[in-house]
């Protein structure tokens, strides 16, 4: 039986075309779907998914790394004044997870970032950010230490 997430997921990925990674080397990209949320009433979500190439030096106890970084953030405002609204986690994480849907659930790695907006590192309102990462050849991997610049959240399997 699927999970509210994996249906509401799974109804995202139908509805709209979103971005493949399982190319390998992803060219640098924003995209920006705006839709009515499924889960919540007179709600608006901006969902914008950003994709830069990445290449970082070994660390002393860190190899070097090299792929893509990709940043799905999940604004959320009140339909009729457009005033940010919170709405709860399980709908941005379903739109990640069909941003995601190519890869196996079991391995990928995705990761909460938070109410953080992850280019001035401040907290925001109505806002979650999740981060995953790929290598050169569209393997998902675990965050290089190098990046880490805030705290990043596994958000584990559905099952």
């Amino acid at each position: 039986m699927q999970t509210d997430r994996a249906h509401l997921a799974a109804r995202i990925r139908e509805a709209h075309r979103l971005p493949s990674f399982t190319t390998g080397s992803v060219d640098d990209f924003t995209s920006t779907v705006v839709a009515e949320a499924l889960a919540t009433e007179n709600i608006t979500l901006t969902v914008t998914i950003t994709a830069r190439r990445f290449a970082v030096g070994p660390g002393r106890w860190d190899r070097a790394a090299a792929g893509t970084v990709v940043t799905v953030t999940v604004a959320s405002c009140d339909t009729a004044s457009g005033a940010r609204r919170h709405v709860d986690l399980a709908e941005p994480e379903a739109w990640v997870r069909a941003v995601f849907a190519e890869f196996d659930d079991d391995d990928q790695r995705i990761y909460l970032l938070g109410g953080i907006d992850p280019d001035t590192g401040r907290s925001e309102r109505g806002l979650f950010a999740y981060r995953a990462y790929f290598d050169e050849d569209a393997t998902p991997i675990g965050v290089p230490t190098q990046l880490v610049d805030m705290p990043h959240y596994w958000i584990g399997t559905l099952h």
